[in-house]
């Protein structure tokens, strides 16, 4: 194995401490501040150079110019949640890190920390991506909108996997990560007296038996051997018990690996919201509320990262077994426009204390991770550069 490991363990306690930081002071979507500040600073300290705001995110280069570009990616922005960790160093308020994006953002300032101290040895440059606003999918389409793309050759990424051996390293070829189109239904009959049903047409009726529907378009109408998930997690309608409201809202998203089960998925949305609301006298309309495109991995450049990762973090820890994910990731659209490795980096298992999974309000993550990830980031970075040079033969 190479050094990175060993040096990153070295900045073991920095790291902690770094991710405790961020950890305090959960910042949502593109309001981020705190977490700017602290990004910053500590990028100025570790040498970075070229460090400016990017699409409601930061973005800064090292490395040296004549060879290849590789971005390196990591996530900062929270969820709109109350944490109950019970941990020490516990955020309070409506915000909370409980996707792991604190743990992102210190593994990669770790890793432009071990890259900057091999700086003269680097083959190319680094691009570093601390992003907004992913748990919103908007932040990293403001920065590629912004330009953090160009002259870049390929991009890396790691997210946090609760459920897995600490520094479990998953490199998964093609489909990674679903696509994502979140929607609101608006049903509007005719309100009135709860006593005289036959006098109104009741939008929450319409409402349910649209539910139940929508739940066939997935064992009915999606093929049984591709990934689909639909999901209302709203309806709202009424106010009162003794009155039918004129109005009824679900809102929901709905997920899928494949393109032609993504399309399949929205318009018969659209087709059975018409058709059921029409049924009971009630009109419907599907709003579209964004979404992202499924999360390729190129095959190639994964089974490189693969490659280079064992040489960080031994054999037994890298593992290519395809695990495809039913939640969704913004870094879709980075992977839309060059060659990228989004890896998952196991947290620890149930039985050692590490029972929730993301996004649930007493998520815990092993700190012994941060290493870790910062030493895959910068070795696969660094080696994926050297491999460039090599293979174009600009090395000196």
């Amino acid at each position: 194995m190479d050094g990175y490991l060993a040096s990153a363990q070295a900045l073991t306690d920095q790291l902690v401490r770094l991710r405790r930081t961020l950890h305090r002071c959960p910042e949502l979507g593109f309001d981020l501040d705190e977490t700017r500040r602290v990004v910053a600073a500590e990028l100025a300290d570790i040498g970075c150079r070229e460090i400016r705001p990017c699409g409601g995110g930061l973005t800064a280069r090292l490395g040296r110019a004549g060879g290849k570009t590789i971005l390196l990616r990591a996530d900062m922005d929270a969820l709109p949640m109350t944490e109950e960790s019970g941990l020490p160093f516990a955020a309070s308020g409506g915000a909370a890190h409980t996707c792991g994006h604190d743990l992102h953002t210190a593994m990669l300032l770790g890793a432009a920390r071990l890259l900057k101290e091999r700086e003269g040895q680097l083959e190319g440059q680094v691009v570093l991506m601390f992003q907004a606003a992913e748990e919103t999918a908007s932040g990293a389409e403001a920065m590629v909108k912004e330009g953090v793309l160009d002259g870049v050759d390929a991009a890396l990424a790691l997210h946090v996997a609760t459920q897995r051996p600490v520094g479990w390293l998953n490199c998964t070829g093609g489909a990674k990560t679903a696509s994502f189109d979140r929607f609101a239904i608006h049903i509007r009959g005719k309100g009135g007296h709860g006593a005289a049903p036959q006098n109104n047409i009741d939008p929450i009726n319409a409402g349910v038996h649209l539910y139940l529907a929508l739940q066939e378009l997935i064992s009915h109408e999606c093929p049984p051997d591709e990934t689909a998930v639909l999901t209302i997690g709203a309806f709202q309608a009424g106010v009162a018990g003794n009155v039918i409201p004129s109005q009824a809202r679900l809102e929901g998203t709905a997920r899928a690996h494949s393109k032609a089960v993504r399309a399949l998925l929205m318009r018969r949305l659209e087709e059975l919201t018409g058709g059921i609301c029409a049924a009971f006298g009630a009109e419907g309309q599907v709003e579209g509320l964004g979404g992202v495109p499924a999360l390729w991995n190129d095959p190639a450049l994964t089974a490189q990262m693969a490659a280079y990762a064992r040489s960080v973090l031994g054999q037994e820890l890298v593992s290519e077994t395809p695990e495809r994910l039913t939640a969704s990731e913004d870094f879709a659209l980075v992977a839309q426009k060059v060659p990228s490795a989004y890896l998952t980096i196991g947290t620890g298992m149930a039985e050692d204390g590490y029972r929730y999974g993301n996004h649930h309000p007493k998520v815990l993550y092993d700190e012994s991770v941060l290493p870790m990830g910062a030493a895959v980031l910068a070795g696969c970075g660094a080696r994926f550069l050297a491999g460039a040079a090599q293979a174009t033969g600009t090395l000196p």
